[in-house]
């Protein structure tokens, strides 16, 4: 029986580092917005993101939002302040937006990990297309279903938390 189990967890994206990445073999993150990169309608990063994903770029991680988030305006927003490519209704957990995001970047799926807060979109689309699967804390804990979204991925929420 197939259960996605993300293979780390971290506290927020700023936890990740680079050494962590080259040890595992990664060299490119597809990076979900909502939850992870920034909370739901905040409008850019933190000022510890920017940082962070600064970081990423000079250590030459490549960088790309999947993002299931339907408005394009959103998405390219990130993507620009970033520097890197987009793709915004990504129909995660399906493979496709996975597959396409390895292609533009040229990197095989065991190349890149997925950086996301839910089990059921990031992490279970990851572990489809073959990726590592890297799972935050959500930052939106303000949301309504949040409790509710939270019980149904607590099954899968083994202890795998990056120390």
């Amino acid at each position: 029986m197939f259960f996605p189990f993300p293979d780390k967890i971290f506290d927020d994206v700023t936890c990740i580092r680079p050494e962590f990445l080259r040890q595992a073999g990664i060299r490119g993150l597809l990076l979900d917005i909502d939850g992870t990169l920034a909370q739901t309608r905040q409008p850019e990063p933190s000022p510890a993101v920017d940082a962070w994903l600064a970081e990423m770029r000079r250590s030459g991680v490549a960088l790309y939002i999947l993002s299931n988030n339907k408005s394009p305006e959103r998405t390219r927003a990130f993507a620009e302040r970033i520097g890197c490519g987009w793709r915004h209704r990504s129909h995660k957990p399906g493979r496709k937006g996975f597959a396409a995001a390895a292609r533009e970047l040229g990197l095989a799926p065991r190349e890149l990990a997925i950086v996301g807060d839910q089990i059921y979109t990031d992490v279970l689309g990851g572990m489809r297309a073959g990726m590592h699967t890297l799972m935050v804390q959500s930052t939106d804990t303000y949301l309504w279903y949040f409790p509710l979204r939270r019980l149904a991925e607590l099954p899968f929420r083994r202890e795998r938390r990056a120390g």
